[in-house]
Parts: structure tokens; C-alpha cells; sequence
């Protein structure tokens, strides 16, 4: 889990990319923004945090970004804030590994929960680009498995923060850092599973209305 695998890599190439591009863009069509923002903010009030929504995603859409696009910007910011946190979460643990606090084990589980998270919202990204099969037996598959997963994340995170919580960590700071940052990767995956269950709806609709129209005699 620890081992950082070629596609991984590529994949954090691919984000760094898509940032620039999406703050190039924004800079030299900045006329566009407002209709983007209207779309992000009408798509954000059904989640948990919407201002944390519209804030994270605002930059990263246009007028005529679809309900799959938001989705995936979404996924991949949760996933950027995990990898963020996990490498903050691993540096505390060597610390106090070195030093032999009572600390560590509590921080290895923290960290462990985390890892898991990166795993699983990786898997939920690149699940997300079999998500526009015509077949609904596999879209279901598909969709499943993204929910799992992400409800998964949220449930290790708030695990993880309850497994601290006991503890000192080295510190006031360090332990109110590693439970604000942890806090804000259960808030993104919140807002990105509620923003993937609207794009599921609508692809289900979708599926089903043109299903219609195609048996219609």
C-alpha cells in the first residue's frame, strides 16, 4: 500500500497538469467563470459542505462541464487532499517512532486507515471512467463498487480521528493538525459521493428514458 505504482504516478502527473490547465484556462476565459460558478454552486447545495464544495471545485469546471466531469474533479481532489494528509500523518509517525512514544501505535492505525483511503479513492477514480457503459447490469456493478468504497473512506477517517483522540501526538498543534486535515478529506469525500450519487441518477434516467425511446413502436 505504501509502494507508489508507475499508474499512480502517472496519475498524480495527470493532476498537476490538469490544475495548471484548469488556472491557465480560467485566467484566459475568466468571462465563463460566473456561469461556471452558478453551475458548481447549483450542483453543490446537495452536498453535506456545500461553501467547502464550490470553494474546492469552482476553478476546475466550465459552463458545459456534465454531471461525470464534476464527479471526477471531485474524486481527484479528495484523492490529492488523502495523499497530502498521509504523507503528513507518515512524517509524525516516524517521529515518534524515533522516539519510542506511547503515541506511535495510535498514529500507525491513523496512517494505515489513511493509506487505505488513497487505495480506495484511486480505485474510485479510475471506476468512474466505466461508468458510461450502455449496459445497466454493469453501470450498477460499476456504481456500487464507488459507493462502497467512498462511504468506506469516510468511515476510516472518522476512525481514525477517534483513535487519536485520546492522545497527545506530540502535541497540541500536531494532533489538532492531524485531525483538521483528516477532517477535510471526510468532507471532500462527503461533498464527492454526494456530487457521484447525482451524476448516477441522472445517468440512470438518462439510460432509462433512451431505453424507451428505442422500444417505442
Amino acid at each position: 500500500m505504501e509502494k507508489i505504482t508507475l499508474s499512480l504516478i502517472l496519475f498524480l502527473l495527470n493532476i498537476s497538469i490538469f490544475t495548471f490547465v484548469g488556472v491557465a484556462e480560467g485566467a484566459s476565459a475568466s468571462h465563463s467563470q460566473p456561469r461556471a460558478n452558478k453551475l458548481v454552486e447549483a450542483r453543490c447545495r446537495r452536498t453535506r459542505y456545500p461553501k467547502l464544495c464550490t470553494a474546492t471545485l469552482s476553478n476546475y469546471v466550465t459552463p458545459a462541464s456534465e454531471p461525470q466531469e464534476l464527479a471526477r474533479v471531485a474524486l481527484k481532489v479528495s484523492l490529492v487532499r488523502a495523499i497530502y494528509t498521509r504523507a503528513y500523518v507518515k512524517n509524525v509517525c516516524k517521529q515518534l517512532e524515533k522516539t519510542k512514544a506511547k503515541d506511535y501505535q495510535a498514529v500507525k492505525d491513523c496512517l494505515d486507515q489513511i493509506s487505505d483511503g488513497v487505495s480506495l479513492l484511486f480505485n474510485s477514480v479510475e471506476e468512474l471512467q466505466h461508468l458510461n457503459l450502455d449496459k445497466e447490469s454493469e453501470f450498477v456493478w460499476h456504481r456500487s463498487n464507488v459507493q462502497t468504497w467512498l462511504s468506506t473512506v469516510l468511515t476510516d477517517a472518522f476512525t481514525c480521528m477517534d483513535g487519536i483522540s485520546s492522545y497527545k501526538l506530540g502535541g497540541y498543534k500536531v494532533k489538532a493538525t492531524i485531525k483538521a486535515k483528516v477532517l477535510n478529506v471526510a468532507q471532500v469525500t462527503s461533498n464527492a459521493l454526494a456530487l457521484f450519487n447525482g451524476y448516477a441518477v441522472r445517468h440512470k434516467f438518462s439510460h432509462h428514458s433512451n431505453s424507451g425511446k428505442i422500444n417505442k413502436p
